[in-house]
């Protein structure tokens, strides 16, 4: 770890600069938002590494990027009683956060914490004066039954990962539990589980004598999408959809309550202001944010 003391993995990197993300499984941020001074550290939790993987994007800082100030570490756990986290990993040559001949760098984790720190330079360098901000992307997907939505992203993120490796510089993504070149299911609005474009998983649908459909069992038809949660650099709306299912049928409800989407991603005037969600030009692109 010579050299690298700036940024040594004991803990978070300060106590008055540290950020602790729970219980989401979808976001991005800007390291000017979360990194405003130094030492800083943004850390993700993952709520079951057993069910569960991260995966990130990140668009990389074009200048005053310093390699011994910004690292990447996973994490088996972290023992309160000394603040210090246990089974680190470094990956730092996965994403090499600093070469920017590969703009954007993407990364799975299966371990418990995944952390950015970005730390003071070592003794005799100077600091830069451009800021180097970057963008982090990140997903939390389950490793079974992965929602349609976060595939369709991962998918894009895989290809895009692929398509810039070489065998100098490997893609950052192994594995993912998604099967990203299947064709789509053709869907016909003459399915009773189809309604107004959105086919509705785990849905079985009922016929009265003359052909019409009844109500379904499963899933209800998802509510309207609430209001943007931010008005400008990137927000996110939600809807929610209840389950019709009698208790003893409850297992045809599997899936999400909620979903969200991005929305307003026209940056804003003021550089400060971030959104909770990304910006992205499929409209169809979904994520959802909370799980039965």
């Amino acid at each position: 770890m010579k050299g690298w003391s700036g940024a040594a993995p004991s803990g978070p990197e300060s106590d008055s600069c540290s950020t602790l993300v729970q219980s989401r499984f979808f976001g991005f941020f800007l390291s000017s938002s979360v990194f405003p001074t130094v030492p800083c550290s943004w850390t993700l939790q993952n709520p079951d590494p057993r069910r569960y993987t991260i995966f990130i994007k990140v668009t990389k800082p074009t200048e005053g990027c310093m390699p011994s100030q910004l690292r990447i570490f996973q994490y088996e756990s972290f023992l309160e009683t000394t603040r210090t986290y246990l089974g680190m990993e470094s990956f730092d040559e996965v994403v090499k956060l600093c070469e920017v001949s590969v703009p954007v760098g993407f990364l799975e984790a299966g371990k418990q914490f995944l952390q950015i720190r970005k730390g003071l330079p070592h003794s005799g360098v100077p600091i830069q004066d451009a800021d180097g901000n970057f963008k982090t992307e990140y997903l939390v997907v389950g490793k079974r039954n992965p929602s349609m939505a976060a595939c369709q992203m991962l998918c894009q993120w895989l290809e895009d990962c692929l398509s810039s490796s070489t065998s100098n510089r490997p893609c950052g993504i192994m594995q993912i539990p998604c099967q990203c070149w299947d064709p789509p299911p053709q869907l016909s609005a003459s399915d009773g589980c189809f309604h107004n474009g959105v086919y509705m998983e785990r849905c079985i649908s009922s016929s009265n004598e003359n052909g019409k459909d009844e109500v379904n069992a499963g899933w209800s038809v998802w509510g309207r999408w609430a209001q943007c949660s931010s008005e400008c650099g990137g927000g996110i709306q939600t809807r929610t959809r209840t389950c019709q299912s009698p208790p003893e049928e409850s297992f045809l409800c599997e899936g999400v309550v909620e979903e969200g989407q991005p929305c307003n991603s026209l940056s804003c005037t003021a550089p400060s202001v971030v959104g909770h969600c990304e910006s992205r030009d499929l409209a169809t692109t979904q994520l959802f944010a909370q799980c039965m």
